[in-house]
């Protein structure tokens, strides 16, 4: 057994990444891949001495002492720091055990940064801003579905594991515990078994709320396509705000952006207010509200429309009116129909209004978010328009409609809302979460989000 995070998410290039790891083995070592089109290696140890610790609890800092339920002591993990790469971008530390002279026992799959264990994702930031586009990875979504080695929590044992979603009751416990979830532990995007691993994709056998499922096809598809990207997590958007942002012309997320702070929110909104662009090619976005009790456990705090704050005056869609897809292998597919085919978005994609694109692909889902729209008049041949009834602005300009209500799932108006406003810069909102999943797949998905990037991150 061998585990694994990284201490700094995100350090700089040049600098330094401590790796915390536990294992029964004697002796491992790490071996660094930069996560692109394909994993390039980078780096590698020499043998390091394996040092065992248990598992704590999953609001604990994993790297400090902990006390367990019962009160018995849990040491923290042994910390190796190592240098990091000297390339900015996303990375994953694959760890191998040895036998104690010097062979391998594990040999890893070195093909995906996925796994259950044996692997740690950390970005690489600049000293110094270098490209026009910031891409966000969502650590905080990845660690509210993490459940580390995938037990759930057993009342009768007192063994095992919970996260966001599956919090124990108090009764369940033998002590209380604090709210939330931590940031210092494995499995905050590979290393780790995500809770809802039994909701398997039909498209993808890859695991949802991992960065290969969504996150790592949008960062491959962007160095195929030679894009200059600087790369952060959104904890860094936490802490450093605004002025993380200034540099760039365009923050990009992408697939399941689902936990958002007050800072976080605040900080995209000063962007676009002072003349920044994002784009949102994903779904379910900013829909939880999240505090942080110290620099490495949050919990969320309720849904950002029932704070009165709706994430529509940002982003322009919420998922309480898109849906999520159910579990049947065989959903119906729904693509998008285009209207205001004229518009730079759908430049080079040969689509006309009227036109269906990734029904094919199953582009609207697994969650999607909408806008409400006068479904009477859409349905007498209108273009959909918000009524802003919902919180979204006016200003908002509806390109396409996912209508996912004759597949008989999602809630509120029923439909993904695929479009943009520009408050003074410019927001994009592709409005579902498997957008990444079709970029090799359908060829308008690919374009249009080329129109986007190209548009909004050049002068």
């Amino acid at each position: 057994m061998i585990r694994g995070y990284a201490e700094q998410p995100s350090p700089r290039a040049g600098g330094q990444v401590t790796l915390r790891v536990a294992t029964d083995a004697p002796e491992f070592r790490v071996e660094l891949y930069r996560c692109g089109d394909g994993l390039v290696p980078c780096d590698k140890t020499p043998w390091l001495p394996g040092v065992y610790a248990p598992q704590h609890l999953p609001f604990h800092d994993w790297g400090r002492p902990g006390t367990g339920l019962r009160g018995e002591a849990l040491a923290p993990w042994a910390a190796y720091p190592l240098p990091a790469p000297a390339e900015p971008g996303v990375y994953v530390a694959v760890l191998v055990e040895g036998d104690g002279r010097g062979r391998d026992t594990t040999d890893p799959d070195r093909t995906t940064p996925d796994g259950r264990d044996a692997r740690a994702l950390f970005v690489v930031r600049p000293r110094r801003p270098a490209a026009p586009i910031l891409y966000k990875l969502p650590l905080l979504t990845y660690h509210a579905y993490n459940l580390v080695d995938g037990r759930a929590y057993d009342p009768a044992s007192g063994e095992g594991h919970w996260c966001l979603y599956n919090t124990p009751r108090p009764g369940d416990l033998p002590t209380p515990v604090p709210p939330g979830v931590g940031l210092h532990r494995p499995g905050g995007g590979t290393g780790g078994t995500p809770y809802d691993i039994g909701n398997h994709d039909p498209f993808d056998p890859t695991p949802r709320q991992t960065y290969v499922h969504w996150d790592g096809r949008f960062v491959a598809w962007l160095e195929r396509e030679g894009y200059p990207v600087d790369f952060c997590t959104d904890v860094d958007l936490h802490r450093e705000g605004r002025a993380l942002l200034e540099p760039y012309r365009l923050l990009v997320s992408a697939g399941h952006d689902e936990y958002w702070s007050d800072a976080m929110r605040a900080a995209v909104e000063e962007h676009v207010a002072a003349g920044g662009h994002a784009a949102f090619f994903g779904g379910n976005t900013c829909w939880w509200r999240v505090v942080f009790h110290d620099e490495t456990t949050f919990s969320r705090v309720g849904f950002w429309h029932e704070q009165g704050h709706p994430e529509n005056t940002l982003i322009g869609v919420s998922f309480r009116n898109g849906g999520e897809r159910d579990r049947d292998d065989h959903p119906r597919p729904v693509g998008y129909r285009v209207q205001h085919a004229g518009h730079w978005v759908y430049a080079g994609t040969g689509l006309r209004d009227g036109d269906v694109f990734g029904e094919q692909d199953y582009l609207i889902g697994y969650e999607c978010d909408g806008a409400v729209f006068d479904r009477s008049a859409y349905e007498a041949g209108a273009p959909a328009r918000p009524t802003g009834a919902d919180g979204t602005p006016p200003g908002f300009l509806i390109l396409a409609v996912g209508d996912i209500r004759p597949s008989g799932w999602g809630h509120g108006n029923g439909a993904a809302t695929l479009g943009l406003h520009t408050p003074c810069g410019t927001v994009f909102n592709a409005a579902t979460t498997d957008w990444p999943r079709a970029l090799d797949t359908c060829p308008e998905v690919a374009q249009m989000t080329r129109n986007v990037l190209n548009a909004l991150s050049r002068p």
